[in-house]
């Protein structure tokens, strides 16, 4: 009767125990979420971007879009942001016909812009 009592413990104990690496309905849930969140904002035209500071003096900001292997030239980018400006953003743009300010990028117009976690 004790080595079943004592089974049945430790048993009970190692079910309690979260195990690595298992995926647990929440963190599926979650998953699911933000991947239908990435394609909404796909569908609506939006694309991932990284914005870093140039040491350019010309182009001060460069937005680095996933889809693309080119640098972008947001010259419109204080407009959406008259403080800090994120480093991730989801943002829509067009290009410009327009000489380059500096070497570095393309010059575009941003038409949308929000922050976004990191993903």
């Amino acid at each position: 009767m004790l080595k079943i009592t004592c089974l049945f413990l430790a048993f009970s104990i190692y079910n309690c125990i979260p195990t690595k690496g298992v995926e647990t309905k929440d963190n599926a849930d979650s998953k699911t979420s933000k991947q239908q969140f990435l394609k909404e904002m796909k569908e609506k035209g939006f694309s991932k971007g990284t914005i870093v500071t140039s040491k350019n003096t010309d182009c001060s900001y460069i937005l680095n879009v996933e889809e693309f292997e080119d640098n972008l030239d947001p010259i419109n980018l204080k407009e959406f942001f008259k403080s800090e400006i994120p480093e991730h953003v989801w943002v829509k743009f067009s290009s410009l016909r327009m000489p380059s300010r500096c070497n570095e990028a393309r010059p575009v117009s941003i038409t949308e812009i929000t922050r976004r976690d990191k993903l």
